[in-house]
C-alpha cells in the first residue's frame, strides 16, 4: 500500500523544471548562466542598488534560450540581485531582458563581504522532474487526498498520516527522502527550513517557484544559517516575462 501511495504521490506532483547543476572549477564569463560574478547589464542600464544605495550583488543568472518550459519565454536573460549582507527581509532586484544587446563593460567584481557565496560559480541548467516537498503548504493536502484514493482511509493531520506509515512498517519522512528535490532549479518546488511563507503573506497569489537555491558546503553557498532561498511568481507574469514582478524570500534553521 505504501508503495502505491509513494507511486501516485509522485506521479500527482512531478512537476518539469530545471535543476541547477555546478561546474566544478570552471570561472563563469558575463554570459555565463552563474551564481554571483559580474552580471550582463545591456549599456545604459543602471546597477541595481539596496536601500541604502549600496550594489546589491547578483545571486543568479540564468539565459533562458536554452529553456523549453510551457509558458516560459525562449529567449532572454534572467537575474536575480540581492543586497550584500542578505538581510532579512531581503533587498532584491529581479531584472529580465528579452533582447540580448551590447553590454557594460565597466562593471567590475564586487568585494563580497558577508556574501552568500565565496566565489563566483558557473552553473549548468539540466532538464528533470521535481515532486513537492514536504515542507510545501499543499503537501497534506494532497497526500491525504492520495491516501484516500489509494487506501479509502481518511486521515486528519500529519499525526494520523504517521501512524498510517508506521502501522505499514514504513516512516513517511524516510519516504519523502526518496522523492526529487534539488538544492537549486527553475522553475520546480520551492522548499523551507521553517514553513511555507505563501499562505501568510500578502502575494499568496504568486505561487509559482521561479528560483531556488538551497545552502551548499560543498561549493561555499551560505544562506544565513544553512537557508534557502526562493523567489515566487505568478504564472501570468512568467507568461508575459514580467519576471520584475516576482519576489524573494529566504529562510533558515
Amino acid at each position: 500500500m505504501i508503495e502505491e501511495i509513494m507511486r501516485k504521490y509522485k506521479e500527482r506532483t512531478k512537476k518539469d523544471c530545471y535543476k541547477i547543476e555546478i561546474e566544478e572549477d570552471v570561472a563563469p564569463d558575463i554570459m555565463d548562466d552563474k551564481i554571483g560574478g559580474i552580471p550582463y547589464l545591456p549599456i545604459g542600464e543602471e546597477y541595481p542598488l539596496d536601500k541604502n544605495g549600496n550594489p546589491m550583488i547578483l545571486l543568479v543568472q540564468v539565459d533562458l534560450k536554452d529553456i523549453k518550459l510551457e509558458g516560459y519565454p525562449e529567449k532572454g536573460i534572467l537575474e536575480i540581485f540581492i543586497d550584500r549582507e542578505c538581510s532579512w527581509p531581503c533587498d532584491y532586484a529581479v531584472k529580465y531582458f528579452e533582447q540580448v544587446a551590447d553590454y557594460r563593460k565597466d562593471l567590475a567584481e564586487l568585494n563580497l563581504n558577508n556574501g552568500i557565496y565565496k566565489k563566483p560559480l558557473k552553473i549548468k541548467l539540466v532538464k528533470d522532474v521535481e515532486h513537492m516537498p514536504l515542507s510545501d503548504y499543499r503537501f497534506f493536502d494532497v497526500m491525504s487526498e492520495v491516501v484516500k484514493e489509494v487506501a479509502n482511509i481518511e486521515i486528519n493531520n500529519l499525526s494520523d498520516l504517521e501512524d498510517l506509515f508506521f502501522e505499514n512498517d514504513s516512516d513517511i519522512f524516510e519516504e519523502m527522502l526518496d522523492i526529487n528535490i534539488f538544492p537549486g532549479n527553475l522553475a520546480g518546488y520551492a522548499d523551507f527550513t521553517q514553513e511555507d511563507p505563501r499562505p501568510l503573506k500578502d502575494n499568496g497569489e504568486k505561487m509559482e517557484c521561479l528560483i531556488k537555491i538551497d545552502s551548499n558546503l560543498k561549493h561555499g553557498i551560505m544562506i544565513g544559517d544553512s537557508g534557502i532561498i526562493f523567489s515566487f511568481i505568478t504564472a501570468e507574469d512568467i507568461e508575459s516575462g514580467s519576471f520584475e514582478n516576482a519576489i524573494v524570500d529566504w529562510d533558515c534553521c
